[in-house]
């Protein structure tokens, strides 16, 4: 007390005793007022310390800046032996990792670099971190630690401890761990809160900083994407360049076949037909059956040859998509059918409305090709059937369909059936050159689609196209 102020309640107080009971009130009163001052520039710096932890938050620093400007604050305010953020390694149950920020006394060994294993940690105390459980131990050695525990505590000169989880979300990312390394200590009250406070904000950067790496990983998986789409893009344009160089050496291929190769042809025909007719006589019998076998040889390497460059021509045409009426091209095609052999007997079956997209004199080759066949191949039944449909997939795709009741084929084969000039067939059973299925399954592909077939040998078969990819719903 202020020695005037004393004096002058001497004066006024002529009662020694009950001077000393004002001098022992009012040193209480002035000793709850220190306190409470105390506590109100505690409360201060506490306040100014969450304040420059929030102000980091909203700036764009890492998370190890953060940490360990925080732990410096950490310490400097409580006036601990150490701060440090301990972080547990992933998928190892809680029972290891290692502190990756601290701030420590130099009078006291660094906790930084080393590996923790506390095998009573996961399986006891993990879920109870999880529900935000917090441990503080003044004294380590008298408290009821395991064994465990003290030994990892001793490790790092621990004599008294503070622990508040942190949480990336719902994750247990980690601990924030306050020691005392010189004494023991009872945590006050103001401290335990403002510690799990200090987590709390942490947990807040734990989250920004999950949230940012699954940002840049997104940015640099689209990044990689786009390096991707470029270097398709680029693939495509040499491929693009490399095709039209392809198809001006196949124009020129077939401009030789078209020209080059029919003149000698049509030479051999010729004098063939020159011998037949003015030396005929002058040949025996088998000389004149080799000039006709030449004839036809020759006739019959023009037919591959036209038939080779449709195949090219079906290829390399463009395309111009519209809309097309199947059902209305089957029909003109039959009645042709039809009118070239009015003796036969053939039932035909045309689903209605069967309308596609597509290039229409490309898929009017299809369905002469496969109607063609349909009917080549029925040729030797007495009454055939040919029919023409439609039936949707099981992913919702149209699927096309030609099927007849004729010769038929073995399954065994199948790898051959769309290869060009492959026969599963003798040529005196049913003449051909075998070009037509393999014009057929390029027309389809060119739409999008694919072709495959089913038949059993003198039971007939079913050709069956689609004119969308398999991804595509109708």
């Amino acid at each position: 007390m202020n020695p005037e102020m004393l004096a002058h309640l001497r004066s006024v107080c002529g009662d020694e005793t009950v001077l000393q009971e004002i001098e022992r009130i009012l040193a209480d009163e002035f000793q709850h007022l220190q306190a409470e001052i105390e506590q109100a520039n505690f409360r201060l710096e506490q306040q100014q310390t969450l304040f420059h932890v929030i102000t980091r938050l909203r700036e764009p620093l890492d998370l190890e800046t953060i940490f360990h400007t925080t732990a410096t604050e950490v310490r400097q305010l409580l006036q601990v032996d150490r701060v440090g953020m301990f972080r547990f390694y992933p998928n190892s149950g809680w029972d290891d990792g290692e502190f990756v920020s601290e701030d420590v006394d130099p009078a006291f060994t660094s906790a930084m670099a080393h590996k923790i294993h506390d095998h009573c940690f996961g399986e006891q105390f993990a879920s109870q971190y999880h529900q935000g459980r917090v441990q503080a131990v003044a004294d380590i050695l008298n408290c009821g630690l395991s064994d465990c525990h003290i030994q990892v505590l001793s490790q790092f000169q621990v004599r008294a401890n503070l622990v508040v989880p942190l949480l990336q979300g719902d994750n247990l990312w980690g601990l924030l761990c306050i020691h005392q390394c010189d004494a023991p200590r009872e945590w006050q009250t103001r401290e335990i809160e403002f510690v799990c406070q200090i987590a709390n904000h942490l947990g807040v950067a734990l989250k920004h900083a999950e949230l940012m790496a699954e940002l840049q990983a997104e940015i640099i998986v689209r990044q990689q994407a786009e390096e991707a789409v470029q270097t398709l893009n680029q693939g495509l344009q040499r491929a693009m360049i490399e095709m039209k160089a392809v198809n001006k050496e196949l124009e020129a291929f077939s401009y030789s076949v078209s020209h080059d190769l029919r003149a000698p042809l049509r030479s051999i025909d010729g004098f063939s037909q020159a011998l037949l007719e003015d030396y005929l006589e002058h040949l025996d019998a088998d000389g004149q059956d080799y000039l006709r076998r030449i004839r036809a040889a020759t006739q019959r390497m023009g037919q591959l040859i036209d038939d080779l460059l449709n195949l090219s021509r079906v290829t390399r045409s463009e395309m111009h998509v519209e809309t097309v009426d199947l059902s209305l091209l089957a029909n003109h095609i039959c009645r042709e059918l039809e009118g070239n052999q009015p003796e036969r007997r053939v039932e035909f079956l045309i689903q209605t409305g069967l309308i596609v997209e597509g290039d229409t004199h490309l898929l009017q080759v299809l369905l002469e090709n496969l109607l063609n066949n349909a009917w080549k191949f029925t040729s030797k039944i007495a009454i055939a059937k040919i029919e023409l449909g439609m039936m949707l997939s099981a992913s919702g795709i149209p699927t096309y369909f030609v099927k007849d009741n004729g010769a038929g084929f073995n399954m065994a084969y199948i790898n051959k059936l769309f290869a060009p000039f492959q026969r599963l067939h003798s040529f005196q059973e049913f003449p051909g050159n075998g070009i037509g299925l393999a014009t057929v399954q390029r027309i389809v592909h060119r739409h999008g689609g694919k072709a495959w077939a089913e038949a059993v040998v003198d039971r007939g078969a079913t050709f069956y196209f689609t004119l969308v990819a398999e991804e595509e719903k109708v």
